[in-house]
């Protein structure tokens, strides 16, 4: 597999640290977030880039290597915290409660997120994040439709 490929796969190589990969990878993503434009072009971009480029490289890894979800992969997390963040208000609070929302869903697999990560050819390593980030969207927005943060 080219070193581009792994390069891109693990977000600039966030996804080889020791400790936490996925989190980390969230959290710089998060920070990185804040200081995109909320302009809908822009950050629709970003997300489609990540999508389309993180659901090809994991479909060449999964068919190639053959391994499920391997933590160094991280473009994943980068894609759902980037959906999670899709539009939201700049506040610290609101991206706070975005990322521990998305970490929480990622974590746990709740519902039927835990099925759809076991969807073969790459999709699954994508998709279960992907799900994750549109129902933390889903979440943020319900609250701040209601005054909650």
């Amino acid at each position: 597999m080219p070193k581009l490929y792994l390069f891109i796969l693990s977000f600039f190589y966030v996804g080889y640290f020791k400790y936490a990969p996925g989190t980390i990878a969230s959290m710089i993503t998060a920070f990185f977030y804040f200081f995109i434009p909320s302009l809908y072009l822009i950050q629709l971009s970003i997300i489609t880039v990540t999508m389309i480029s993180g659901f090809y490289l994991c479909y060449i890894y999964n068919t190639q290597i053959k391994k499920d979800d391997p933590s160094f992969i991280v473009i994943d997390e980068v894609l759902g915290m980037s959906i999670a963040l899709f539009m939201l208000p700049k506040s610290f609070i609101v991206y706070l409660l975005s990322f521990i929302i998305f970490r929480a869903l990622d974590i746990f697999k709740p519902f039927f997120i835990s099925h759809i990560e076991k969807i073969d050819y790459g999709v699954g390593i994508m998709l279960d994040d992907l799900i994750s980030g549109l129902l933390t969207l889903f979440f943020i927005n319900i609250m701040l439709l209601y005054s909650l943060i």
